[in-house]
């Protein structure tokens, strides 16, 4: 039997026997009904016959004694093999053919799952319905098809799979069918998540656990979106078989697919980006976005609208936009109040798909960024002429009143620079400094590791000394200083990493910002760190600007090669892209520890954290969520003496706002979670990947809305007999215990004083006198 298992079961015997039992294989088990039999003849008693006196009065009685305990003997001992070849039989899980001496077979009934596609792809339209609503029509047909004592339920599959129901409702009570799944679902918007087809099959499948039939139907209903089936991702379409097993006997797995011919083009607004990084209260900011069509039409005056804080503040019309084009557009606004707003961008167009019709950022405003400038002055006696223009590339707007600007700038000497309280800065700049105390050296250090910038800028007074011995003993490992390198003609500039925050503005950029600078000398230095990442260079290779993170909390080093006083290149004086940079690389800097909360666009799933000081208390919490309803968070205490919330219970796209108490003290603060534009692909499943469903065993069978009804009887194998077996195993039991107390309490009534025989059966003639 074992031999024709591991064949795959080729052999007709085998065959019928598969067909009758769920688990054929577990009928090697009545193997064990040897065992009574092998114990029996172990310890079977040998007995000497030995011959005396009064034996004449007693052959009559012992005769009929023996004879009566070993009929019950071998009873008991066919009453125990019995028991352990049915319990093996049980087991194996047999079952009653389908056929007309199966009087059970015509009453078999079914619990049926229904898995429908919720994902942001089923809000896709063809004219005036959804591909969610046809697909509505679909477990709408099926729950018609259910016989009376069949089960249904539906799951829907989305970022975490969600049933209607807590379990599978009777179709015997159409009413219930009614009130609790076809109205709820007629009701329901498409979702704005991805969805996951294995996932929600496999929950499904633990779901359909909760009915009381055998057999268990699944069926699929989607529009076959690859990105939602997942072909490519083999794992997780093993955790959707029942136990590994390819082959689940009283399960099948139904494709029903709905398809619908796109009539209109779909506008979808793309994610929203801010820039500056840090924007400040008052001053300008740009807030730029695609703006795409995927067709098959051309559309033509598209009007944009830009809100801040759920008002409108803006607007523009695109005069048209062809099939498969693409635009980026630019709205450009000043915030009028620092704190955190949300903004958002959307069009009121009526298209193919309307959850991509708009897009959301939240963004934090500045008062002020403190940023400490290091000048390469030993003393505070002089104009720390080395950063005037870094002074005044920060303060753009006015060069001589710094109360204007939204980098409050603090210059000290190096002398003054180790009695800093760096804790009070968002970011540190060390300028052409020859050296520094061991003691700054460690303070910086530990402020880059508790989420600080620090900004290193090589000039004509550096000391090799500082970068190859100073800096790595005070934890700043980036490098080794080879030299100055001094060219007759400029070199062109390259932007190494164009995705880097350092220089995304003059990246983004139709042309290179960077062109025109004329750059005669330089450092030239040699990077051993390889985390840090290059992010100009000249065309030789020589790298001009790196970066490296420190520790886990956002804070980051940045080293610049070449001078900003004017010295060894133009850029301060003819280059327009200098104050970019230098305000870029500050914003970045002092986002620093806030890189992880003043996000501008989270992705769907992602953690919302919070910090704040400890001081005003907060006395309680809660996130508002896009459906309008209220969660309670636990603000946490850290040994950092620090607020701290994280809540990542962010999978539907939209505007998250958290409330702190007391109000009057802790302003809303605002996160915005924007779609996934993967998730939005319309495009299907291919031939070969269905195919690679159906011989893997993962779907039985691909079918149209015809064929629900022959889907809904293909499951027959058979009715169970196990609960039946389990009856009669428990009986036997009984049976078995019952016969073997009465044994037990008949040999503890022997004498055994009369050489093991009743007392009251002796012959007259031994009684005493």
């Amino acid at each position: 039997m074992l031999a024709r298992c591991r064949q795959g079961g080729s052999d007709p015997n085998w065959k019928k026997i598969n067909r009758m039992f769920e688990i054929p294989l577990l009928l090697s088990g009545l193997l064990l009904a040897g065992i009574p039999v092998v114990i029996h003849m172990m310890h079977r008693s040998r007995t000497t016959p030995v011959e005396w006196g009064a034996m004449m009065f007693l052959q009559a009685t012992e005769v009929i004694q023996k004879k009566r305990r070993d009929i019950e003997h071998w009873l008991l001992l066919l009453l125990r093999m019995a028991l352990l070849a049915l319990l093996a039989l049980l087991l194996a899980k047999p079952l009653l053919p389908v056929g007309r001496f199966n009087p059970l077979s015509g009453n078999a009934a079914s619990d049926v799952v229904v898995v429908l596609d919720h994902g942001v792809s089923s809000g896709y339209m063809d004219g005036r319905r959804t591909l969610f609503q046809h697909g509505v029509d679909v477990v709408r047909r099926i729950a018609a098809g259910l016989r009376p004592s069949d089960t249904l339920s539906v799951v829907l599959a989305q970022r975490r799979p969600v049933s209607l129901t807590r379990r599978p409702v009777s179709a015997a009570d159409r009413g219930a069918i009614e009130q609790r799944i076809l109205q709820p679902l007629r009701l329901l918007p498409p979702g704005l998540t991805g969805s996951s087809i294995p996932k929600a099959i496999a929950y499904a499948r633990r779901f359909s656990r909760r009915g009381v039939n055998y057999q268990k139907i699944i069926f699929v209903v989607s529009g076959e979106q690859r990105v939602s089936w997942q072909v490519g991702h083999p794992s997780l379409w093993k955790a959707t078989l029942e136990n590994g097993r390819r082959t689940a006997g009283r399960y099948r797995v139904f494709n029903l697919p709905t398809h619908l011919t796109r009539a209109q083009s779909d506008i979808a607004v793309g994610a929203l980006h801010i820039q500056p990084s840090l924007p400040g209260a008052g001053y300008p900011a740009q807030i730029y976005f695609s703006v795409s069509n995927s067709g098959p039409l051309s559309l033509s005056t598209i009007p944009l609208v830009l809100s801040v804080d759920g008002a409108p503040v803006d607007h523009q019309t695109l005069p048209e936009l062809s099939a498969g084009q693409t635009l980026t557009v630019v709205f450009k606004h000043r915030f009028r109040h620092a704190g955190s707003h949300w903004i958002k961008v959307s069009t009121p167009l009526h298209d193919g798909l309307a959850a991509d019709n708009r897009s959301l950022a939240a963004v934090r405003v500045w008062n002020k960024i403190h940023v400490l400038l290091v000048d390469s002055q030993l003393s505070s006696v002089g104009n720390f002429r080395s950063s005037r223009f870094l002074r005044a590339a920060l303060d753009p707007f006015n060069v001589h009143s710094t109360n204007q600007a939204l980098a409050a700038v603090h210059v000290v000497s190096i002398q003054k620079a180790a009695g800093e309280k760096l804790s009070r800065f968002d970011a540190v700049i060390v300028n052409d400094a020859s050296l520094l105390p061991p003691a700054f050296l460690r303070h910086l250090y530990d402020f880059a590791h508790r989420g600080g910038g620090v900004w290193f800028i090589l000039g004509r007074r550096t000391d090799p000394a500082l970068i190859n011995g100073s800096l790595p003993a005070g934890g700043f490992a980036l490098g080794k200083l080879l030299g100055q390198v001094h060219v007759t003609h400029p070199p062109a500039l390259l932007i190494a990493d164009p995705r880097s925050n350092l220089v995304r503005p003059l990246a983004e950029l139709s042309r290179n910002g960077i062109v025109g600078v004329a750059m005669t000398r330089w450092w030239k230095f040699q990077v051993k760190d390889p985390v840090a990442k290059v992010i100009l260079a000249v065309d030789q290779g020589d790298p001009l600007m790196i970066s490296r993170p420190v520790g886990s909390l956002g804070g980051r080093v940045v080293l610049s090669a070449f001078p900003v006083d004017g010295h060894w290149n133009d850029w301060p004086t003819r280059a327009g892209s200098f104050v970019p940079l230098i305000n870029q690389v500050v914003d970045s800097l002092a986002l620093g520890k806030r890189r992880l909360i003043d996000r501008h666009y989270l992705n769907s799933g992602d953690t919302l954290i919070w910090t704040g000081p400890a001081k005003p208390a907060v006395t309680g919490a809660w996130v508002a969520t896009p459906d309008g309803s209220v969660k309670i968070v636990q603000p946490q205490l850290t040994a950092s003496e620090r607020y701290l919330i994280a809540w990542n219970h962010t999978d539907s796209p939209g505007l998250y706002t958290l409330h702190l108490k007391p109000r009057a003290v802790h302003p809303r603060v605002y996160y915005a979670v924007g779609l996934n534009a993967s998730e939005l692909s319309a495009k299907p499943m291919s031939t070969a990947q269905k195919t690679w469903l159906l011989h893997n065993h993962y779907l039985q069978a691909d079918i149209s809305a015809a064929g629900i009804g022959g889907a809904l009887g293909s499951v027959k194998r058979g009715t169970p007999l196990w609960p039946l077996l389990a009856l009669l195993v428990l009986l036997m039991l009984v049976a078995e215990v019952f016969w073997c107390r009465r044994m037990a309490r008949r040999a503890a009534g022997t004498d055994v004083s009369n050489a093991g025989l009743p007392g009251r059966i002796l012959h007259p003639a031994l009684e005493p006198r």
